[in-house]
């Protein structure tokens, strides 16, 4: 059955009209997305990867959205089948219709969408704290110290006995970095939780003009530290420019400045907490870690890669320890 023909069926399980054309849509690194008109309109359709297609996570993730258009936040209306779900199950695949939104992604260089972008995660996190399910309490936590240390030890052994001298070096600072972040996030463990986005970043972010009219992809949403979006959005929205890293997924170490803008423009909104504050530097340095050495729906790093990539990895960490601080000291000066 080719995409045509899948599209058909699937649509043939709403109420939208008979098909007319579809447009592949060039975004996102996990799912499948088309632009598709029916005579009823136009909509978005979305092919879950089969790692985040499990019906009753989906039906939870859902939840959350319908929990969020109620409350007034720009999430896009997930169309009802005929038999009033919220998804269609075909060949073991799960997709799931929206109403299309038009518009262009978030431009992080355009100062007007970047502070828009961080004040509606503000947004987000006051919003969400009056949602729960138990579905979205993943079993194991994304990025900690205990991920950390299993990904060295399950990349080493896929290494076997490959590992030489100076990777043997390198490992074994790794390893430090995953023994000091254990001590310092065990002081962490009452920080606020909420259910995060999971992946906030420019490509989940539709803009018209300078308005922000859709956050959207919520495959990723799940019961977490609040903190751990923050300092993921760090990452993202405060990374130096230009890149100076080239082997790993981060192209750099963050920017203090940008730093210091994100904090304040998020706490304009939403004040964070001073243990939150205090935990972020170590929260990067986890992040910056786990997901270099096993990067998300990826390969994990492999030996031939180690010499170049290790090292970059290595400069992350060491910056985020040096420099800890600092971002305490920006932190707790913009949360005032």
């Amino acid at each position: 059955m080719d995409i045509d023909d899948t599209i058909i069926h699937v649509l043939q399980h709403y109420d939208v009209g008979r098909f007319r054309q579809r447009r592949r849509i060039p975004s996102g690194y996990v799912s499948d997305h088309w632009w598709v008109e029916t005579t009823a309109g136009q909509y978005f359709l979305k092919r879950r990867h089969a790692s985040r297609g499990k019906p009753r996570e989906v039906e939870a993730q859902h939840a959350l959205m319908q929990f969020l258009r109620v409350a007034g936040f720009p999430t896009p209306a997930v169309a009802l089948t005929r038999h009033a779900t919220t998804f269609v199950e075909h060949q073991n695949q799960i997709y799931e219709l929206h109403h299309y939104i038009a518009g262009d992604l978030c431009d992080v260089a355009r100062p007007t969408h970047w502070a828009v972008a961080v004040s509606t995660l503000a947004s987000y996190h006051h919003l969400v704290g009056g949602f729960d399910h138990p579905l979205l309490h993943w079993p194991r936590e994304r990025y900690g110290p205990t991920t950390l240390a299993e990904i060295i030890e399950r990349i080493l052994q896929a290494w076997q006995t490959q590992v030489q001298k100076e990777l043997q070096v390198w490992i074994a600072r790794l390893r430090e970095h995953a023994s000091d972040l254990a001590d310092r996030l065990s002081e962490f463990r009452q920080l606020p939780q909420l259910v995060i986005h999971g992946d906030y970043y420019a490509g989940n972010l539709i803009f018209q003009g300078d308005r922000l009219v859709s956050v959207v992809d919520f495959d990723l949403a799940h019961w977490c530290f609040r903190a751990t979006e923050l300092a993921e959005a760090l990452i993202y929205f405060a990374t130096e420019r230009p890149a100076r890293l080239k082997h790993i997924v981060y192209s750099g170490v963050l920017d203090l400045e940008a730093v210091e803008r994100f904090l304040r423009t998020y706490s304009r909104a939403l004040r964070p907490s001073e243990l939150e504050i205090r935990a972020l530097p170590h929260l990067i340095r986890t992040i910056w870690l786990c997901a270099s050495l096993a990067p998300p729906l990826k390969p994990p790093l492999g030996v031939e890669a180690a010499p170049h990539a290790l090292p970059e990895i290595l400069m992350l960490a060491d910056w985020s320890l040096a420099h800890a601080e600092d971002m305490i000291e920006i932190g707790l000066a913009a949360r005032a």
